[in-house]
């Protein structure tokens, strides 16, 4: 894929670990949420499904949110989705939640202190940071991805590969 390739102004580290798994679904917590952007960088096992249909079984599911209040809340409301899924067998591992950066700024207050609340309920917190060179490209994934995104598709393919564990934050 063109968007891992070494480059001069954006070299990348040592590559990408696998993705042993076939298939992943990844739903966007709200409009705008950068999930066809994630789905992209998860090619070739990953699929964008509505959020409506997180009801994947087996299937390791995503959910992207945008790293500020009105993303954190969507998310908060996607996560409770989940849990209600995992609590009936319609998932049978807590979701990976992305959360992509809106600007180089820190992520507000707000948006922190929910993400922490949240970490307990989710496998891991993944946050994709902003690009400034996407923002003036038609196809984001067709320049050389910064060090930074390419660590955090790395640590998305660790939590997706990693075998699922006993569901967090389920109580009965």
């Amino acid at each position: 894929m063109d968007v891992f390739r070494r480059g001069r102004r954006s070299p990348v580290g040592p590559g990408l670990p696998p993705l042993f798994i076939p298939e992943v679904a990844v739903a966007g917590c709200h409009g705008g949420s950068g999930a066809s952007t994630v789905t992209r960088l998860l090619a070739p096992s990953a699929h964008e499904i509505p959020l409506a249909q997180m009801h994947v079984g087996a299937v390791p599911l995503v959910l992207v949110c945008r790293g500020n209040a009105y993303g954190t809340a969507m998310a908060t409301t996607a996560v409770s989705g989940a849990q209600h899924n995992l609590r009936h067998g319609w998932l049978t591992r807590p979701p990976v939640l992305v959360v992509v950066a809106d600007s180089p700024l820190p992520e507000p207050p707000t948006a922190r202190a929910r993400l922490k609340l949240l970490q307990d309920r989710v496998a891991a917190i993944v946050r994709l940071p902003f690009v400034p060179l996407w923002r003036d490209v038609d196809n984001p994934l067709s320049v050389t991805a910064p060090r930074n995104v390419v660590e955090a598709v790395a640590a998305m393919r660790t939590a997706l590969s990693a075998p699922p564990v006993t569901n967090p934050g389920v109580r009965a």
